[in-house]
């Protein structure tokens, strides 16, 4: 039987063979290919949406049921820093100025944005925006769709004003599913975690809004000139119709196009219900006035030279003391929304400005062009209260400030600080001490032979005065009581008491070592590499208020949003020289200004006590002043960038320092410096210096420390006299001085 059916089956096989044609045998081939291909094909996409579901499971999990990863109030903080200052009059602190990021932002609370703009903002963006939960779906199907079957006319997005905040703040625009999950699970839990009016401010404040500005507040300034809270409901719509397209619908790009869109959201604003048909229409009837280009750039606000260098200090500080390196210290100051509290006289600031806009203020010189000059004033607790740092127009933010930004040799301004007030406290001088002012060749300084501008080198004898040295700005006499006194102590005291942190202790360089511990430099300010007219400002502040140091600084505290203190100027004064001490070289410095011969004859201010010191370097390339009123000490530099000689008329820097100062003192009064109870006044002999008695020929009034007056003078005593006087005046028979008569 087994045979049997093989040869059946053979048979049949053979009948199969002989009724398939070839065209039968192809078209089961075919189908066979086609079969395989779609077998094929679905097993492929079977495979290809296990791998997209698995990644989209992936990116479900990981943000269902997560905190959001964008924390809104920490968003704020990368927005706004505000410098504050202080009304001089009423006590009060003011906003004085933000400090815009780089992008430039402006964060405004939602209280100040008009309700038109929240609503614009709706109607624009996101009609159902207060009844869904962060997603639209029906927007997001709808716009899927749309991809596909052209439903709307146009293309239509599907994300709402949470997922848009979702998107500006991470920066990630990517057209990718993955990218388009994380925005939507962000979204909802942002609305899990914030209010709707957290949300619609923060969306507010970064939506890009053309021309490199972002937030709604810095739009206003830029398009109207206006702050965000004054913007009418044209202005608020006219602003939203940006967001769209911000380069194609900002109106200085194409106001015809900003007017269509603002329209259609006047009209959508009208059929949600959130504005009125009279209010609509005339919003549609008002006439926009965008600001003109031209006029943008007059009123663009370039900041300070002050505002300059809160920057800079606020800056160094956060480095210093917070160990931030530069980059990140420079973020935090203009992301951190730092409160920065200045110790700006914004007053003082303006009159200073304008004084260095106007030419009148500065002397003609004889040079081609005109020297730059700066301006610097302090109080006595070191805080600043104005900067100018060059003549003329500032012409950008953070460019050189010539009063914090650069060092020059100081000249004979270095008298008072480096010698004669340390000689004074010593005991080693008195007002009236005869200094030897004669010329000495200091042969341990190089054979040195210091002279005298004015070829004065005392008088019949080559002594002077200490006051008279100090009004003549005699060179001769400060080196001799430098000599005395030692470079070395002079130059710790600057720098240890006084801050002078640009004074070189010892640098080797090519070879060749450089010091400001020698006689010229301590004597004369013939520094290594000089010193800021910052620094010496802070350095004079000692003669004004009784021997205290405070550090200069501008500015008080800086706090972060939430009131932390960040950093802080709180130091108390340091006591750097004795009060009677202060009090007389202060009164000193007055004879600078009002005494015969004084080098600053022409800074004296009606009705204002002004005590000052001239200083010049070799050559006149450094030229300076500085001048004490009760209330400020202002420093006046001028040379120029690339020093040279100075050709004058008449010795410009106290002119230019009366000129400023008289303007500030318009609409203020004047108090009167510090006296002291230790400080007496007498009558000295001008020929021996000690305390005159009827004989002597000639007298002047001198300031002393009660606990060191000269003796009486015994240059004037008759033959018979001087039989019977000491050396003290005593007279040997009485007991009692030789000029006292019973």
């Amino acid at each position: 039987m087994k045979e049997k059916r093989n040869k059946t089956d053979r048979a049949t096989s053979g009948a199969e063979k002989k009724r398939s044609s070839p065209v039968v045998r192809g078209i089961k081939k075919t189908f066979s290919t086609i079969g395989k291909v779609l077998a094929t094909c679905f097993f492929i996409m079977v495979i290809t949406g296990c791998i997209v579901g698995t990644v989209l499971a992936v990116n479900v999990l990981d943000y269902v049921d997560r905190d959001s990863n964008i924390d809104l109030r920490e968003l704020q903080l990368n927005y706004t820093t505000i410098l504050y200052a202080t009304d001089s009059e009423t006590g009060e602190t003011y906003e004085l100025q933000r400090l815009q990021s780089a992008d430039n932002s402006i964060w405004v609370d939602i209280e100040q944005i008009p309700e038109y703009m929240q609503k614009a903002a709706i109607a624009a963006e996101d009609a159902r925006f207060m009844e869904h939960e962060g997603v639209d779906w029906k927007r997001t199907l709808g716009a899927f769709v749309n991809m596909f079957v052209k439903i709307y006319p146009t293309k239509q997005g599907g994300s709402t004003i949470t997922q848009q905040l979702v998107k500006n703040v991470t920066g990630d625009d990517a057209v990718r599913v993955d990218r388009k999950v994380r925005e939507i699970f962000t979204a909802l839990n942002l609305e899990k975690e914030y209010s709707k009016q957290e949300i619609l401010e923060a969306y507010l404040n970064v939506i890009p809004l053309g021309n490199g500005v972002k937030g709604v507040q810095a739009a206003a300034n830029l398009y109207f000139g206006k702050d965000v809270s004054e913007l009418s409901l044209a202005e608020c719509a006219s602003i939203i119709a940006i967001t769209q397209y911000p380069e194609l619908r900002n109106p200085f790009n194409n106001p015809e196009e900003n007017k269509v869109r603002q329209e259609y959201i006047l009209d959508e604003m009208l059929e949600l219900g959130s504005i009125t048909q009279a209010e609509h229409d005339a919003a549609v009837a008002e006439e926009l006035n965008f600001l003109k280009e031209e006029y943008i750039e007059e009123r663009s606000e370039v900041q300070s030279y002050f505002v300059d260098y809160v920057i800079d200090e606020v800056i160094n500080d956060l480095m210093e003391q917070k160990g931030y390196e530069e980059s990140y210290a420079t973020q935090q100051l203009y992301t951190g929304g730092y409160r920065i509290y200045t110790t700006i006289d914004e007053s003082i600031q303006k009159s200073v400005e304008e004084s260095y806009l106007d030419e009148s203020t500065f002397p003609e010189v004889r040079n081609p062009e005109p020297p730059q000059s700066s301006f610097t004033i302090i109080d006595y607790n070191g805080a600043i209260k104005a900067l100018v740092g060059g003549r003329g127009e500032k012409t950008g933010a953070r460019v050189l400030n010539r009063c914090t930004g650069i060092t020059r040799s100081n000249g004979s301004t270095m008298k008072p600080i480096s010698v004669y007030g340390l000689a004074i406290e010593n005991n080693l001088v008195t007002w009236s001490t005869m200094i030897d002012a004669t010329r000495h060749t200091y042969t341990e300084y190089d054979n040195w032979n210091p002279v005298n501008y004015d070829n004065y080198y005392g008088g019949e004898d080559g002594y002077v005065t200490t006051a008279e040295a100090i009004r003549r700005s005699t060179n001769t006499a400060a080196v001799y009581v430098c000599n005395q006194l030692g470079p070395r102590t002079c130059f710790d005291f600057l720098k240890n008491k006084l801050d002078m942190y640009s004074l070189v202790d010892s640098r080797g360089e090519n070879g060749k070592i450089y010091t400001d511990i020698t006689l010229s430099a301590m004597s004369l300010g013939s520094l290594t590499d000089g010193i800021s007219p910052l620094e010496l400002a802070g350095a004079y502040q000692i003669y004004g208020n009784g021997g205290l140091f405070t550090p200069t600084h501008s500015y008080t505290k800086v706090l972060d949003s939430e009131g932390n203190v960040v950093l802080e100027n709180k130091e108390t004064p340091t006591r750097v020289l004795s009060e009677e001490t202060a009090v007389i070289v202060n009164r000193m410095m007055q004879g600078v200004v009002t005494g015969a011969n004084g080098t600053g004859y022409n800074a004296r201010l009606d009705g204002v006590t002004v005590a000052g010191k001239t200083g010049t370097t070799t050559d006149d390339k450094d030229q300076w002043f500085v001048g004490l009123t009760p209330e400020y000490v202002g420093v006046v530099w001028m040379g120029y960038d690339i020093q040279q000689e100075i050709h004058y008329s008449v010795y410009p820097p106290p002119i230019v320092w009366k000129n400023v100062m008289s303007k500030i003192y318009e609409n203020r009064s004047s108090g009167s410096f510090p006296e002291s109870t230790k400080v007496v006044a007498r009558e000295f002999c001008t020929v021996s210096g000690d305390i005159a008695t009827e004989n002597c020929p000639s007298t002047e009034t001198g300031y002393y420390k009660a606990s060191n007056i000269p003796g009486t003078c015994i240059e004037h005593l008759t033959t018979q006299e001087d039989d019977n006087i000491d050396e003290n005046g005593i007279n040997q028979e009485t007991g009692q001085p030789w000029w006292k008569v019973d």
